[in-house]
């Protein structure tokens, strides 16, 4: 973790891989959960899903935990790895984006959106 990200990134978030669907089942699979270094706030700026669809984020959390976070994937702010499916509270990633932290020397910071 960046020195910035360090004093920045003082809260968790669990997120839960979508992995597609089952074949036969039709019902979601999920990856193993992980946990992230992170910030957040309730709701955000009005953004654009990758269907070109406008909404108003329910979080915006902002990490720079280098692991893949695609839209889709479920989060729950805090640390619950405890489940093999996303418990019903958490809430389905909508657009993910990030920026470039290299003219500090860093690690680049990521987003993404409920």
């Amino acid at each position: 973790m960046s020195a910035t990200a360090s004093w920045v990134y003082t809260n968790v978030s669990t997120i839960w891989p979508n992995l597609g669907r089952d074949p036969r089942t039709r019902e979601p699979l999920w990856g193993e959960p992980f946990v992230i270094a992170c910030t957040f706030k309730n709701m955000g700026a009005t953004q654009t899903d990758s269907n070109g669809e406008e909404f108003v984020p329910q979080d915006t959390v902002w990490h720079e935990d280098p692991t893949p976070i695609s839209a889709g994937d479920r989060v729950l702010i805090g640390r619950d790895v405890s489940y093999e499916a996303p418990p019903v509270d958490a809430k389905p990633i909508r657009k993910v984006g990030g920026w470039d932290m290299s003219f500090f020397g860093e690690s680049p910071d990521f987003v993404f959106f409920t």
